[in-house]
């Protein structure tokens, strides 16, 4: 976890790096020449004495500045013998990684990470696969700046306007290189962007795999998909020397835990009466691996204290209601360790969603020779869109909005085209639709308290697996990530891999802002209305519905970055003034 920033042009890269600090609290390092800066701020995991970035090459005409980390790093560095090694940094095999192989180094990395190259004639910035590791980019009147969080840029910029997009009043969140902001662009996960000095060219280097089934047994599968976990949890141990977990109690933490043998366990809980509370299956865990265990029991005072803090830090609205209990686990998980494993990315990638058996549900159903004739009568008794395509069915399963069939649901059904296989379909939507808000929040959180987040499930390796498996081997009989329980028979206890009860963390927002926090969250949404922005409340989903959190998250976002009216401490409590 590290803040990087650079700029081509006019522009003070010292005041983009410091409004960075709380990611990076182990030193600043800067390359000037008289166009191009370029900064960060570090936090030092791989080699603790070593100097502070950027990285250079034998001659110096190449540098790199990093966030995140090259799990790989050791095995390239192997390949790279015929070079000259100053530190034991990942940042530096980077930088003789790309002076060998040029740009197609980038298909050798393993891991999470934003990088930024100077070469002497353009600056080259790559992002990760999966978009782990955020990179943002602005580029107007000839200066060109770019940084780890939209905050840092925004220092440069003599005015701030908003950018609320069909994408974000349809699905609440910004898609591809949209933000939230005008002119402020998002670089897409697996791309590279080349700048020099005169014109902005982003390509994909990496796409989701096609629907390519390998000619395995189902005991094959399984075996490969051990060894990925076991190789991928390998690769994120390195560099701990105190490592913990986010361990929910669910089969992937599980896992991990079980595997990783991790000194410490987080836990969120909260003090309501059966659905928000699964400590139990998370302190067995605990307890069998011999881990410290610390449970965090967010309220809704703490969401009153905290939440325009981390709104600050998230730089924009995301879609998910888990920011708060991310944020008190991170502050928690600080205090004893650099390193925290966490179980995303594999509901995603073994049809872990509801929605997804919903769907899976609807098809097989749909197909049955008993009903395949009488789809009409079916849709008279159940749905009217039922057995419909399953671009418009998920479509309406993930919007938000009352959104239309414009570009929103063009987007989703172009991703479905792309795929014959129905859960490798919702998969790649979600890669490019929910999965990057939760990426930014687990991100954001820990960048807050300088910690590295480390996520075994999105090992490129793991993901490119996924989707070469047969449907059944994710869904089966109405059992949710079946490959992945049976994966973990025997390092898992039965009691957690057969769980069919688990539900995910729900923060009891809908609760609180009816009750506890309803007074303080109507004088801040009472303002938003005055805005006229059209978010659409869209249909209730009861205790997942996000409408009234959105509409405050919103208002404190305009006030924030907008408005500036906020004078929040956030960024004092790292000693650096907010720079808005």
């Amino acid at each position: 976890m590290c803040g990087i920033a650079g700029i081509w042009g006019s522009g003070d890269i010292e005041k983009m790096v410091n409004t960075l600090s709380h990611r990076g609290p182990h030193g600043t390092g800067f390359y000037k020449n008289e166009e191009v800066r370029l900064g960060a701020c570090s936090l030092k995991i791989t080699d603790p004495e070593g100097e502070n970035q950027p990285c250079y090459n034998e001659d110096k005409t190449i540098c790199a500045i990093l966030n995140g980390e090259i799990y790989n790093y050791i095995e390239l560095k192997n390949e790279l013998s015929n070079h000259i090694f100053k530190t034991q940094t990942d940042t530096e095999v980077i930088v003789h990684a790309y002076e060998e192989y040029g740009l197609d180094f980038i298909h050798k990395l393993n891991g999470c990470f934003a990088i930024a190259i100077w070469d002497g004639g353009r600056i080259i910035l790559i992002r990760d696969r999966l978009g782990q590791k955020p990179l943002y980019y602005y580029f107007k009147n000839k200066n060109f700046f770019f940084a780890s969080e939209i905050k840092s840029i925004l220092t440069q910029m003599d005015s701030v306007s908003p950018n609320l997009t069909e994408n974000f009043l349809t699905f609440e969140t910004t898609i591809g290189s949209e933000t939230f902001f005008k002119d402020v662009y998002a670089l897409p996960s697996a791309s590279l962007l080349i700048f020099n000095g005169e014109d902005v060219k982003t390509k994909k280097y990496w796409q989701v795999p096609p629907d390519i089934e390998i000619d395995f047994t189902p005991k094959q599968y399984i075996e490969k998909l051990q060894w990925l976990i076991q190789d991928s949890v390998r690769l994120r141990l390195r560099g701990g020397t105190s490592v913990g977990i986010l361990l929910s109690g669910g089969i992937d933490s599980s896992l991990l835990a079980y595997i990783a043998r991790p000194q410490y366990a987080f836990t969120c809980c909260y003090g309501e009466n059966g659905s928000f509370n699964e400590v139990e299956y998370a302190s067995m865990v605990a307890k069998d691996i011999g881990a410290q265990h610390f449970l965090v029991k967010p309220t809704s005072a703490d969401f009153k204290e905290h939440f325009e803090k981390i709104i600050w830090h998230l730089d924009q609205p995301v879609a998910t209601m888990s920011s708060l209990p991310a944020y008190l686990l991170a502050k928690k998980a600080s205090e004893y360790v650099k390193i925290i494993l966490n179980g995303e990315g594999s509901d995603e990638f073994f049809g872990g969603y509801i929605r997804y058996l919903l769907m899976v549900t609807e098809e097989r159903l749909g197909a049955l020779p008993e009903l395949k004739n009488f789809h009409p009568l079916a849709r008279f008794f159940w749905n009217k869109n039922m057995f419909s395509g399953s671009a418009e069915r998920y479509f309406e399963l993930i919007k938000r909005g009352e959104a239309g069939k414009g570009d929103p649901f063009q987007r989703v059904k172009e991703i479905f085209s792309q795929h014959k296989n129905l859960l490798n379909s919702m998969t790649a939507c979600d890669i490019e639709v929910s999965l990057p808000s939760l990426l930014m929040m687990a991100d954001r959180v820990c960048g807050a308290f300088g910690l590295e987040n480390r996520s075994p499930f999105f090992d490129y390796r793991i993901v490119e697996f996924a989707f070469s498996l047969p449907q059944e081997m994710k869904i089966r009989e109405f059992k949710t990530k079946y490959i992945l329980r049976e994966a973990a028979r025997g390092i898992v206890p039965d009691k957690i891999i057969d769980r069919r009860d688990k539900i995910g963390l729900i923060t009891p927002i809908y609760k609180w802002f009816s009750q506890d926090l309803s007074e303080w969250c109507n004088s801040i949404t009472s303002t938003f209305d005055e805005r006229n922005i059209p978010l659409n409340p869209g249909k209730d989903r009861g205790l997942y519905d996000r409408y009234k959190y959105m509409k405050l998250s919103l208002e404190l976002w305009y006030r924030i970055f907008i408005d500036k009216q906020l004078n929040l401490d956030a960024a004092k409590k790292n000693k650096k003034e907010i720079i808005l």
